[in-house]
């Protein structure tokens, strides 16, 4: 079965906490609406374009997109990983094990 969560603090006299994969799903998305104009998440192709996976404590988190046509792909995609591991980073001081993008097309 599939973790649903990583554990930030083991169990102590208080208890625990642990951050459900649907919050690094959320903050992903949010980056992606940030960049209105540059890309869209490819939702017609796949149910959820943003997906997380926790697999033996690793974080992994795989993104499909469309991209504007006039730009060029590297730079952004490359500017979106590291505006989305920034984020999760200083949300939930998590450190990403992998970010993948995935481009399936062009916004013309």
């Amino acid at each position: 079965m599939a973790q649903e969560y990583i554990c930030l603090r083991k169990t102590n006299d208080l208890g625990s906490i642990a951050i459900n994969k649907k919050v690094f799903e959320s903050i992903a998305s949010i980056e992606i609406q940030d960049e209105e104009g540059k890309m869209i998440p490819d939702s017609a192709r796949f149910k959820n374009a943003v997906s997380c996976k926790i697999s033996n404590e690793a974080i992994i988190l795989n993104v499909d997109l469309k991209v504007n046509y006039q730009l060029n792909v590297n730079e952004v995609c490359s500017r979106l990983q590291d505006k989305i591991y920034n984020s999760i980073l200083h949300m939930t001081g998590v450190k990403m094990d992998l970010i993948d993008i995935r481009i399936n097309g062009f916004i013309f």
